[in-house]
């Protein structure tokens, strides 16, 4: 568990699959750890997927989504799969905005 005053993430892993669940502000000041943290848990033994859970997630700002990028393009050249879930309404119309949600959820058509 990777706790500072405005944000925490909790690891949990079965077989090739890892959820990342993230909590608090997601914010330039933090964009750098999550970047890591997301990208160690794709680099771990036989790991196949890596999601980031959302669900707690309070704000997102473009240094933070620039590092869920980075990880789904690390992901992408490993061939490994990464993908957000249980994204709130908030931060979810930010990724719209930007032109990303589809594409770090999994529901962009384009992808299949």
């Amino acid at each position: 568990m990777t706790d500072s005053p405005l944000w925490a993430s909790r690891v949990q892993g079965r077989d090739d699959c890892r959820s990342v669940a993230l909590s608090g502000e997601l914010d330039f000041d933090m964009a750098y750890d999550l970047q890591r943290l997301l990208i160690e848990q794709l680099d771990r033994p036989d790991t196949r997927t890596v999601v980031a859970d959302l669900s707690e997630v309070t704000f997102l700002d473009s240094a933070a989504l620039g590092a869920l990028l980075m990880t789904l393009r690390h992901a992408s050249a490993h061939e490994q799969n990464f993908t957000i879930a249980h994204v709130p309404q908030g931060v979810r119309r930010i990724l719209q905005v930007a032109g990303v949600y589809g594409l770090l959820s999994g529901e962009d058509p384009r992808l299949g």
